[in-house]
């Protein structure tokens, strides 16, 4: 079909401007009214580009400067150029313009419309950094070549990938197409909708690789959203229509896991410890003690139960017949839910298990990562000598290494820096120039080598 005078990207663009309109722009989140397409524009409207308009005379000047090309032709080259250059403002612009003019019988318009879309929400989807908190999960995004979309695009891309997948002409296209929706929706805080796009790709896309893509990922949804019954019943689809996947493997164990969340009353918070125990006998059978402690400090973790972790990880801790590796991760995670409170008292047992993990730790890479934990922690408490014993003790014991000494020695610099301790800072780091030359030290102690450069000369 031809679209009328306002065009194809009305639909997409009225919709991010009236959006847009909210409180400073800023991205919506779960708590927030949930977004809503605004009214597609009567045809004798004028077409609004208000969100591209500086964009288009950007695009209009560069297609005046090369004649030759037909208009289609030159809006699709000009908007691929710009996105593998990184600016995708321009690329949606010039997309947006070509489909406005061309509609949807366009030969090109059925990808146009795709690259649209990624423009607005260019996604590293090899990223993914999920936040859990007391409240609801929160996904940090990171960005395709280090862009920063405005909060109207990535609002915008909603009705993007709507539109095509309306416009895709097989269901593989259109797999794709809601697949990417519900990612746009994770990132805006809307897990109900990034939900329900999942289950439309899974209805729509049969026995493609994006439906059981989307059963995985609605299932990590509802799991983390506490809804484990409803995920359960995500993973059993995926594993009765998709047997050949090769996450149908790890199905049977998650759904053991998610069936123990759902049955986690709150009964069980009353003593998580008693309570833990309780689990690992009735479950004794098919998993590990081990096992089911990970369970529930990931379930925990969600749920924001940072006391509770605190119960169940120091009883971990003292299981001291579990493996090195096990002995190491429960006190990790019994240091991370102690500072994350701000309480001296919290902070100074969290040195003491920190201490113990450098003792257990296999190997230095871990013993590096703990050291350099509780140096920090020391340092803030002020227990200096505490913090450069440390740091001297670790930095002795990787002595040599390529990865690990720089890594220990330009922080120990910089926490003698944070105090004002000048001259040994420079020790520190004129210890590291001698031993890897070729360690770049310029962008984290630029002002501080400047300053020396300039006293040196004086």
């Amino acid at each position: 079909m031809k679209l009328p005078a306002w065009g194809f990207c009305g639909l997409l663009l009225a919709g991010a401007v009236g959006l847009d309109r909210g409180q400073g722009g800023d991205v919506q989140t779960k708590n927030e009214a949930p977004t809503t397409v605004d009214p597609v524009p009567s045809a004798g409207d004028a077409f609004d580009l208000t969100n591209f308009a500086e964009e288009i005379a950007v695009v209009e000047r560069s297609l005046g400067e090369t004649p030759g090309f037909r208009r289609a032709d030159l809006l699709a080259m000009y908007g691929r150029s710009s996105a593998a250059s990184g600016r995708f403002h321009l690329a949606a612009a010039a997309y947006a313009m070509f489909l406005d003019e061309f509609g949807t019988e366009h030969p090109y318009s059925e990808r146009i419309a795709m690259r649209f879309a990624d423009c607005l929400f260019p996604f590293k989807y090899d990223r993914i950094d999920v936040l859990h908190t007391a409240s609801v999960p929160r996904l940090e995004p990171v960005w395709r070549m280090g862009y920063s979309p405005r909060p109207a695009h990535l609002r915008q891309a909603v009705h993007a990938y709507e539109l095509a997948a309306s416009v895709a002409r097989n269901e593989l296209r259109t797999g794709t197409a809601l697949l990417k929706l519900g990612w746009v929706h994770r990132v805006l805080g809307d897990w109900e909708a990034s939900t329900r796009a999942w289950d439309r790709c899974a209805d729509e896309s049969p026995q493609t690789k994006s439906a059981a893509d989307a059963l995985w990922l609605a299932a990590e949804n509802l799991e983390w959203t506490d809804r484990p019954t409803d995920a359960i019943e995500r993973l059993a689809r995926l594993a009765r229509n998709y047997p050949e996947d090769a996450r149908t493997s790890v199905v049977i164990e998650r759904t053991e896991h998610l069936r123990a969340d759902s049955g986690r009353s709150p009964e069980w918070m009353a003593d998580p410890v008693a309570s833990l125990k309780a689990e690992i006998g009735a479950r004794a059978g098919a998993h590990s003690p081990q096992e089911i402690y990970r369970s529930a400090v990931r379930w925990l973790q969600r749920r924001g139960e940072r006391s509770a972790l605190i119960s169940v990880s120091r009883w971990a801790c003292s299981q001291d017949h579990w493996s090195a590796k096990d002995r190491i991760a429960c006190r990790f995670n019994l240091v991370d839910a102690l500072l994350a409170r701000t309480d001296r008292n919290a902070s100074v047992e969290a040195i003491e298990w920190l201490r113990e993990i450098v003792e257990l730790a296999p190997d230095n890479e871990t013993a590096t990562h703990a050291t350099l934990r509780c140096g920090r922690v020391l340092n803030e408490l002020e227990r200096y000598g505490e913090a450069d014993a440390m740091m001297e003790a670790i930095a002795e014991r990787v002595r040599g290494s390529r990865h690990q000494e720089p890594i220990v020695l330009s922080e120990f610099a910089a926490m003698l820096l944070s105090r004002g301790e000048m001259h040994k800072a420079r020790d520190v780091l004129d210890q590291l120039a001698t031993s890897h030359p070729d360690y770049d030290l310029s962008d984290r102690f630029d002002a501080f080598l400047s300053a020396n450069r300039k006293e040196g000369g004086r």
